[in-house]
């Protein structure tokens, strides 16, 4: 198999596979001095990383961090064996590290811009409000029907592929449409651990707040393509990157038609840049004549 590679980077971690550390101790790099920057950066004590403990869990802005410096550092390790992308990609909060790995902005650059962003949305997290969900197994007009006729106040926010999709809104409503939607033979339905409705019609309103914000931030341009999870555009530009940066906040995305673009672009290795196997799991329902690595497996 010849053609292109790309370097896709997961938002969450959801679950590791327990080879992650092992692998980058046995290719001399340090998680550890990723989190050490981190913490200075943040200006708190962040502990060194290890599977028992579930500080970064339990966290959402941890939660990024986390995920974050795991990402930045099997980019590092990939740059290091010579493994170089045409393209990349960020899954929702992964586009930080996506610019990291292009040269975009630097380690501390996305650390802080991921701080501003959490601190920006915060508002809506105590409040107990809003949530997120996941639903394998129906459609998108399967779903969007539930949500129009239960008149639930609720948007489809992420597309992972045709029959897995992401929605956010009110709580409430989230657990309502779960629980029709297994009754209507979804394979499986989940809430996710997050408090915030990320990409929804609720984060619009920072969306000024948080341009004013990323127009200040060290941002250059890249000759390797980034494919907005948005719109799908191939960006190179500083000027472009801080545009995509407010639309992955406050607005849809779809991994589905992003991961479609990179595959017309003939890309035909993805190398999942992340702890974990989130996106690899998500590419099985994905058609295409590709491959899709975790960097352990290099």
């Amino acid at each position: 198999m010849s053609g292109n590679t790309a370097f896709v980077f997961p938002a969450f971690i959801t679950s590791f596979t327990l080879k992650e550390l092992n692998f980058l101790n046995t290719n001399e790099m340090d998680l550890n001095q990723y989190i050490q920057r981190a913490s200075n950066t943040l200006n708190i004590d962040l502990p060194n990383f290890d599977y028992d403990t579930d500080f970064y869990k339990k966290d959402e802005l941890l939660s990024q961090v986390i995920a974050y410096t795991f990402s930045c550092a099997f980019s590092d390790l990939l740059s290091k064996k010579d493994i170089q992308p045409d393209y990349v990609a960020g899954y929702s909060m992964g586009v930080y590290a996506s610019l990291y790995s292009t040269g975009a902005i630097g380690f501390e650059g996305g650390i802080k811009v991921i701080l501003k962003a959490f601190q920006l949305v915060y508002e809506l997290s105590p409040t107990g409000k809003f949530g997120m969900g996941a639903i394998i197994g129906l459609s998108f007009n399967d779903i969007r029907d539930i949500i129009i006729k239960n008149n639930l106040d609720i948007e489809i926010i992420n597309i992972n592929n045709e029959r897995s999709i992401v929605v956010a809104g009110v709580k409430s409503d989230i657990m309502l449409l779960l629980d029709k939607a297994q009754s209507e033979g979804a394979f499986s339905v989940s809430e996710l651990t997050v408090n915030t409705p990320y990409h929804s019609k609720y984060l619009k309103q920072y969306s000024d707040r948080f341009n004013s914000f990323i127009s200040g931030v060290d941002i250059s341009d890249t000759k390797i393509p980034i494919i907005s999870t948005y719109d799908q555009r191939e960006i190179h530009s500083a000027s472009e990157i801080k545009k995509e940066l407010v639309y992955n906040l406050t607005e849809k995305i779809n991994w589905y038609k992003t991961m479609q673009k990179m595959i017309e672009k003939h890309v035909s290795v993805f190398y999942e840049c992340g702890a974990g196997k989130d996106l690899t799991k998500i590419a099985r329902f994905i058609e295409g004549d590709y491959k899709i690595k975790s960097v352990y497996k290099i």
